[in-house]
């Protein structure tokens, strides 16, 4: 094949790489990073242009196909960006499967199902034209021998233990990430190093014997909870204004994610771990729920003789949690299939019935004379709002504030449920990242809210306590440590 063509298309590629990686936001410019970041961007696109070299032995068509297919991964990054003030990262790949089952919540309608489904036909169409047009490159043995190449690569990468100078990626910070070393670099070393990470455990939270007055422990992971009067929104919260004197801590959560991502601060507050000690695992922590299984609280309680109960009203199978939840010790998963005649309000279960669902595990428990530790993650309040969800409020903003007054009564409720039907029950109460809504601003507040209340009639009822700001994890770690009988946390 003539050589000095293909080394000036292979440099020219190499410069239209950097310029497509460059519009990945946030933006950085072409060539910027360090020489190794450089270097590593090079690898991925010679790897990728091999790849397609080696599935179709068409030299201009892997190049061009090499470029299209970062110009997407760069235009599905802004997107999310956009959307979810974080970049494509490497386990994102795993939604394809929930994109398909439920495409509304990705914002994919029926349009937009069509204009992707178009797209995708065309695509397949322009490369089944343009490999019929162009020449082979290459005879078959040598794509065959160039995919086992890189197959053996790629296995070897898998397994071996990358340093931290080799991986360009930041488990903490995705923004930072590519904004230093780019979109094409990030996501093959961020999976590289989630590999290697794999092989080592995950530090376990100290636990001591729980204490015998209580009968349960609830942990209500209430939807897009957030004040939004800190951002100059009029919000009415009266329960949750009024329950706050009664406290025993309430303050502000800073979540490691917006609009999404519940997973993340859910797997936090089960386990007392933090994002640092999570590392890679942290950005889908259910890819590898048995990592994390030795740190669960539900796992703890439950070989201490609790009821461990998962409730979560919606598909079972979203984010794994079908794997997930009963390799973190949930001895029962409470999901939307389970609650066929459900109330709803929107698209969702409501947080009423939630609410009943809740109290009758706690009157079961009780009846059994077991301790019951529910973790609940409601659903009512969850996008997408667009007109016809809620009867007279066709704006996203009126419709948010609706779900959210429910959340609002269901603490109330459950509040007032615990203080007449138990002796001793600790409700964790907090939201689980910022909603979507052009009226909130990452850039300027995305924490949500909490409190935890001691209820029953033996609880405590402090004299009112200051507010504090924690991370999810810390809910956890207050939880063992009132469980330990340290009632001066």
């Amino acid at each position: 094949m003539p050589v000095v063509p293909e080394l000036i298309g292979l440099a020219g590629g190499a410069v239209a790489w950097e310029a497509v990686d460059a519009l990945a936001r946030p933006r950085r410019g072409m060539f910027g990073g360090s020489r190794a970041a450089i270097a590593g961007r090079a690898v991925v696109f010679l790897l990728l242009l091999g790849a397609w070299l080696g599935l179709f032995g068409r030299f201009w068509f892997a190049l061009v196909a090499s470029l299209v297919t970062l110009a997407i991964l760069v235009a599905i990054s802004n997107a999310k960006r956009r959307s979810l003030y974080e970049p494509l990262v490497f386990s994102d790949f795993a939604f394809i499967l929930p994109m398909l089952r439920h495409p509304s919540l990705f914002y994919i309608e029926r349009r937009e199902g069509l204009v992707l489904i178009g797209a995708a036909a065309l695509l397949v169409a322009v490369i089944a034209a343009w490999v019929g047009l162009e020449p082979r490159s290459i005879p078959v043995p040598a794509q065959l021998a160039l995919l086992a190449g890189e197959a053996v690569l790629l296995g070897v990468a898998a397994f071996v233990s990358w340093p931290k100078a080799l991986t360009f990626a930041d488990p903490c910070d995705p923004r930072d990430t590519v904004r230093r070393f780019g979109l094409a670099l990030s996501l093959p070393t961020a999976w590289l190093r989630w590999r290697g990470e794999g092989r080592r455990p995950l530090p376990v939270p100290p636990s001591d014997d729980p204490r015998e007055d209580v009968d349960a422990v609830i942990v209500v992971q209430s939807e897009s909870f957030m004040d939004l009067r800190r951002i100059g929104i009029a919000t009415e919260l009266p329960e949750f204004d009024r329950l706050r004197s009664r406290a025993l801590v309430h303050g502000l959560l800073e979540v490691p994610c917006f609009g999404a991502y519940t997973l993340r601060p859910e797997i936090s507050a089960i386990t007392g771990l933090g994002a640092e000690e999570q590392s890679f695992d942290g950005l889908h922590p259910y890819l590898r729920p048995r990592r994390f299984a030795p740190a669960s609280l539900a796992a703890t309680l439950r070989r201490q003789g609790w009821r461990t109960v998962f409730l979560h009203p919606y598909d079972e199978r979203f984010f794994r949690r079908n794997e997930a939840i009963p390799a973190l010790g949930f001895e029962r998963f409470i999901g939307q299939r389970d609650l066929p005649d459900a109330e709803r309000r929107g698209y969702y279960i409501s947080d009423a019935a939630v609410a009943g669902v809740i109290e009758d595990e706690l009157r079961r428990a009780r009846e059994d004379r077991v301790k019951l530790f529910l973790v609940c993650v409601t659903m009512e309040a969850h996008d997408p709002f667009r007109p016809g969800r809620v009867p007279g409020r066709d704006e996203p903003l009126p419709q948010y504030l609706h779900h959210i007054g429910h959340a609002d009564a269901m603490l109330a409720r459950l509040t007032a449920h615990f203080d007449a039907a138990a002796e001793r029950v600790l409700l964790a109460f907090y939201g689980d990242h910022a909603p979507v809504l052009k009226e909130v601003d990452p850039e300027r507040e995305r924490r949500t809210d909490f409190m935890i209340l001691d209820c029953g009639r033996d609880a405590l009822r402090p004299a009112g306590t200051a507010a504090v700001q924690w991370r999810p994890e810390q809910i956890n770690r207050f939880i063992r440590s009132w469980l330990g009988g340290d009632r001066g946390v």
